[in-house]
């Protein structure tokens, strides 16, 4: 692999990122985690003209000439001075743009000031200062994202989830990243911002998809990593795709039927509560059982649903409340240790005896 350190101006890295031509999210890069304050305390350095660490850049030329470049490592340093400026097209971080610095400390001379406010030298000092580049040259894609693992993995912390998405790229992982961009996590409440930034919507959806295909599984990282090196091994489709992903799609299209605004849902609102629902239907439908037609049966259905959730926080609540078995197995499954195997399949063997008395053959 062919390397080298080279300067680049901010102006440069503004002028690539305009016309598309350099990319500071590929598909191995986490999602942005910074928040202000460190966002300010990087555009001070750069104001200060203190040297602040190198980035890595992929530069890729084709046989026609065109080159294309990729940060490899540095994007929250790239991204907090593309914000400054008020150019980042991210749609989760349009509310970054044009930061001003107010978290500085009030001795800065820059506090609360933006970019319009440097004045023209100021603006010319900024858009010259130079980061120190290291540039790899035409690298492969193994090569880039494991360049990409061994920065991180050694020098900046990264979640289980980030570590998995710089390491694998297959067709499970382009499922993930679909069902992930549904609106719906984040239009119900399930995760904010901060946890999208750090990728808990796409370590969420892996387990609901692999929930899916093999039913209840064990939701540690172990067990995770274990499926995703086993699906990485496929280049266009995961066995059975198909089949996992109309059952995927069945079960949340059936979730959103029974609760569209979650208002009384509180107990299936719980990340815990609604992977063992959700797994619950996508394994009951196939075996052919689907969600009931009629308004009126559905109601009933989600009647059923809410009055075990009450069951079960009354159990919670009051450990001698007089419930069913299945309440009672629920309850116990749910107390602590909610996403080990064992505790998982007892919920879901509780959730299917109620879901059995309502679903119908499809």
């Amino acid at each position: 692999m062919k390397f080298d350190v080279v300067s680049y101006a901010i102006a440069w890295i503004k002028d690539r990122y305009i016309d598309e031509t350099l990319s500071i999210r590929p598909p191995y890069q986490r999602r942005p985690v910074w928040g202000l304050r460190q966002k300010a305390k990087l555009i001070e350095s750069v104001l200060l003209k203190l040297p602040i660490p190198e980035i890595f850049i992929d530069e890729n030329t084709d046989e026609n000439g065109k080159t294309v470049f990729a940060v490899v490592d540095g994007q929250q340093r790239t991204r907090a001075i593309l914000q400054f400026l008020g150019l980042d097209r991210d749609p989760l971080e349009q509310d970054y743009n044009n930061f001003p610095l107010e978290t500085l400390d009030k001795e800065s001379p820059w506090k609360d000031k933006s970019f319009k406010d440097l004045g023209v030298d100021g603006r010319k000092d900024f858009f010259s200062y130079k980061f120190s580049v290291r540039t790899i040259y035409n690298p492969s894609d193994l090569e880039v994202r494991d360049t990409f693992k061994r920065i991180n993995e050694y020098l900046t912390k990264l979640n289980e989830q980030e570590l998995r998405n710089a390491t694998y790229s297959g067709p499970f992982v382009a499922l993930v990243k679909k069902y992930a961009d549904d609106q719906f996590w984040t239009d119900k409440g399930f995760f904010r911002n901060a946890q999208v930034r750090r990728m808990k919507d796409l370590q969420y959806v892996s387990e609901l998809l692999i929930g899916t295909a093999f039913g209840p599984q064990a939701g540690s990282g172990t067990a995770i990593d274990e499926h995703y090196s086993n699906y990485e091994e496929y280049d266009d489709e995961i066995p059975n795709q198909n089949d996992i992903v109309k059952r995927y799609e069945y079960a949340m299209d059936s979730v959103k039927i029974l609760f569209p605004d979650f208002t009384r849902a509180s107990r299936f609102k719980n990340l815990a509560d609604f992977y063992s629902l959700f797994v619950a239907l996508a394994v009951l439908k196939r075996e052919g059982k689907a969600l009931p037609s009629t308004p009126k049966a559905v109601g009933s259905f989600r009647t059923a649903l809410l009055s075990f959730g009450d069951q079960v926080d009354r159990r919670l609540a009051a450990g001698r409340a007089k419930v069913s078995a299945d309440v009672v197995n629920y309850a116990r499954a749910i107390e602590k240790g909610v996403n080990d195997k064992s505790r998982r399949s007892a919920r879901h063997g509780a959730l299917v005896s109620l879901l059995e008395e309502h679903l119908v053959n499809s």
